[in-house]
């Protein structure tokens, strides 16, 4: 019976051996076309319709960064796992204090009495060995760096935690900033626009010979002018989608931007809105980010694995018993060896005890830490919360200032059309209220980037609330007007 369980614990071994080698080989021919430099096939994605929600689940699934941090988890908990291999036989683990290993042999001589005679063996000896090894204490040496490397485990979950609510932070500024982008391609569009109508009023006005030639020539330019600004616009909508495609995990020369963002019908008189607003204050934020958020936890537990490194320096000053046993073969002899040992370091120059005052020093630089990170969360929420007021602000101010400006525009327009006012008054006019347009949209967009600070900051995820809103009333005009 003992000679069956013996037969399946060695089957079981060689089982487990064989498929870690199989998983490391797929691994293997997995990474063979980055490695040489291959074009990997990327089938067509289709995020069109998905909304922000989607978009930010994609690139938690795609991302790198993500896939990165989830290898790193594993890779810590894979040094645990092997970290239970030193455990000692007064442990929750005694099955891995045992180290057993088997060898055998074979061994002959030859010999002639000169280099041109055959060789003669003249005989040979088989050998086989066992030896088996027992932890029986370490005086906590596993204990503290098992409890250290929990930590290290615990840490690494949380840094992919962090690295998730970083990616919906990319995702989600580079999304309102293509929607920004797109807003602001159609204000440059228009004042393109009438500045076309602009150079067609002066033209008849100086075949009428109420306008010279010079006014014709400085309508051009004005024209000019507005296309060299639709076009930069132009561009940065560009770059903005090459942005979101990069934030989601994508490569944009492989991707078309219908397929991801679809341009909204009318991006200036509808803006999109991810998230309901908030009114908590930096205190309220930062009484609930101070336990909850990733990035707080992570130095936390990294302190704590410094305190359990203290525990292991200090226990390495102690000895260790273990048990031992040999049996030996030689054919025709065979030696059964035992003993109990206790090893101890006398003076190994300082070492053992230098290891203890930098794990000491180790230990209040992770306390360090986690003051540094407490401080500078109370600063960014602090920031996020302000940037989140004053975009509200600015909203309100840009409205304002957008009412005013339409107004201000239509006069100036209706004097140009009677000869009473300039092309100077026009320009301004024109400049006046791109401005003021830009600005409510842009302050609208900045609102919901910090209101994506601040959850990313508290560690948690939002409820989205997406709609599509009307930007503004006097935007409304603006477009009834066109």
């Amino acid at each position: 019976m003992r000679l069956k369980s013996a037969i399946v614990a060695l089957a079981a071994l060689v089982a487990a051996g064989c498929s870690t080698i199989a998983a490391a080989r797929r691994a293997q021919r997995a990474a063979e076309p980055a490695a040489s430099g291959e074009q990997a096939a990327v089938g067509r994605v289709s995020l069109a319709g998905r909304g922000l929600a989607g978009l930010v689940d994609f690139a938690l699934t795609n991302r790198p960064q993500i896939v990165r941090s989830r290898l790193a988890v594993e890779d810590e908990r894979l040094a645990l796992r092997a970290l239970a291999a030193d455990a000692p036989l007064a442990s929750s683990t005694p099955w891995t204090a045992l180290t057993a290993s088997v060898g055998a042999g074979f061994g002959g001589s030859e010999s002639s009495q000169d280099f041109r005679e055959a060789k003669r063996i003249h005989g040979g000896t088989a050998s086989a060995s066992l030896s088996l090894d027992l932890l029986i204490w370490d005086f906590g040496r596993y204990n503290a760096r098992a409890s250290a490397q929990r930590e290290r485990v615990l840490a690494a979950e949380l840094d992919l935690a962090a690295a998730g609510y970083t990616v919906f932070k990319e995702v989600v500024d580079t999304y309102f900033d293509l929607l920004e982008r797109d807003a602001l391609l159609v204000v440059a569009c228009t004042n393109e626009l009438e500045f076309a109508v602009h150079l067609e009023q002066a033209e008849r006005a100086l075949e009428a010979g109420e306008l010279q030639e010079l006014d014709v020539l400085r309508a051009r330019l004005d024209l000019s002018v507005a296309k060299e600004e639709t076009l930069s616009a132009s561009n940065a909508v560009t770059t903005a989608f090459a942005k979101l495609a990069c934030a989601l995990g994508l490569d944009a020369s492989l991707v078309e931007r219908e397929d991801v963002l679809p341009r909204m019908e009318d991006p200036l008189r509808f803006v999109m809105q991810g998230f309901a607003a908030t009114t908590d204050g930096s205190d309220e934020v930062y009484a609930f980010a101070r336990t909850n958020s990733p990035a707080m936890q992570v130095t936390r537990a990294k302190l704590r694995a410094a305190s359990a490194a203290v525990d292991a320096a200090i226990a390495d000053l102690m000895p260790e018993v273990s048990v031992s046993a040999s049996l030996s073969w030689t054919d025709p002899m065979w030696a059964l060896k035992w003993g109990v040992s206790a090893v101890q370091s006398l003076f190994q120059g300082f070492r053992r005890t230098t290891a203890v005052d930098r794990a000491r020093v180790a230990l209040e630089q992770a306390e360090t830490d986690v003051a540094a990170a407490e401080h500078a969360l109370s600063r960014d929420l602090e920031l996020a919360v302000a940037a989140r007021d004053n975009a509200a602000e600015a909203r309100l101010r840009a409205e304002d200032s957008l009412r005013q400006a339409l107004e201000n525009f239509a006069v100036v327009r209706s004097k140009f059309e009677l000869g009473e006012a300039n092309r100077v008054d026009f320009g301004d006019a024109v400049a006046a209220l791109s401005s003021s347009v830009g600005g409510v949209v842009s302050a609208f967009y900045r609102g919901q980037v910090a209101e994506a600070d601040l959850f990313r900051l508290a560690g948690v995820y939002p409820v989205y609330d997406e709609k599509a809103v009307v930007a503004s009333d006097a935007i409304n005009k603006l477009e009834e007007g066109k």
